[in-house]
C-alpha cells in the first residue's frame, strides 16, 4: 500500500542549531501513529516542517504520491493534510453547527455566503449531522461554545478539522487540557475515525497514547530514536532513559 504522507529525510537548521536531523517517516491510510518525546525533542518543528509552517533545511515531503516540500501550508490544506488547531479559532458566542458550516464553506470556498443560504447547500446538513456523531457532539449542536465543557471544545476542534476532509490528520495534543474525568470523550471520538484516515498524534498523556495509537514514534534531540508498537515502545530501555522513565516500567 502506497503511503499517503511520506517524510525523507527532514532536517531543519535555525543558524548553526540543527533542530531536525534527518527524520525519515511514512503514514499509511488507516494507520494509528503517535508521535512523542520529551520537551525540546523537536515535536513541534517536526510538525510545522510537515505542514508547511517552516521550509526545511533538507529533505521532501509527499502526500498522496505528490512533492509538497515547497508548498504552502494552505496548499497542503487543499490537498488533505490538516493539522486539529490550523482551523480557526473558536468563537465563544456561535454554535457547533455554526462552526461546522464555516468549516465547510472555507473548504468549499464559498464563505461569501450567509449562513441562510448555506444551510440550502445540497448534503450540507447530513454531512454536518455525520460528523457530529463521530465526535459524539450532536447532542450540543445548537449549544454556542461558551457553553460547552472544554472537553466538548477540544472536541469541536477535532470535527472542524474533520470537516475540511483530510487524507491525513495531525493532532497536536488533543486532550491538552481536558480533565481526566472528560477525557474518556476524548478517546470514544478518536474510535470513530474513519478507517481510511491517516492520523498522527502529537500527545503528553501517555495512557491515551498506549491506547490509541497502533504505532509510536519517539523523537529524542531532533532525531528519530526508534518506532514500534505500544508494547516495544514500553520495553525499550532507550526509551525509558530518555522519556518515560517509571511509567513504562508500569506499562510493561
Amino acid at each position: 500500500m502506497t503511503a499517503l504522507l511520506q517524510v525523507e529525510g527532514l532536517s531543519k537548521n535555525f543558524g548553526g542549531l540543527q533542530v531536525s536531523s534527518d527524520i525519515t517517516l511514512d503514514l499509511k491510510a488507516g494507520d494509528r501513529c503517535a508521535l512523542i518525546g520529551p520537551n525540546g525533542a523537536g515535536k513541534t518543528t517536526f510538525v510545522n516542517l510537515v505542514t508547511g509552517v517552516l521550509a526545511p533545511s533538507a529533505g521532501t515531503i509527499r502526500l498522496d504520491g505528490h512533492d509538497v516540500t515547497t508548498l504552502t501550508a494552505e496548499a497542503r490544506v487543499r490537498r488533505g493534510l490538516i493539522r486539529s488547531f490550523q482551523v480557526a479559532r473558536l468563537f465563544r458566542s456561535m454554535t457547533v453547527r455554526e462552526h461546522l458550516e464555516l468549516a465547510i464553506l472555507e473548504r468549499e470556498r464559498k464563505t461569501f455566503r450567509i449562513f441562510a443560504s448555506v444551510r440550502r447547500m445540497p448534503g450540507l446538513a447530513d454531512e454536518i449531522a455525520g460528523v457530529m456523531d463521530t465526535m459524539g457532539l450532536t447532542a450540543v449542536a445548537d449549544t454556542q461554545v461558551g457553553m460547552l465543557a472544554y472537553g466538548q471544545q477540544r472536541l469541536l476542534e477535532i470535527a472542524l478539522a474533520l470537516a475540511l476532509k483530510p487524507k491525513v490528520l495531525i493532532l497536536d495534543e488533543p486532550a491538552a487540557g481536558v480533565p481526566h474525568s472528560e477525557s474518556h470523550r476524548i478517546l470514544d471520538a478518536l474510535d470513530r475515525l474513519p478507517a481510511d484516515l491517516a492520523v498522527l498524534m502529537i500527545e503528553h498523556d501517555m495512557d491515551l497514547v498506549f491506547r490509541f495509537a497502533k504505532r509510536i514514534v519517539v523523537l529524542a534531540q531532533g532525531r528519530l530514536l526508534c518506532s514500534g508498537t505500544a508494547q516495544e515502545i514500553a520495553a525499550d530501555p532507550r526509551v525509558r532513559d530518555v522519556y518515560l522513565g517509571s511509567r513504562a516500567h508500569a506499562h510493561h
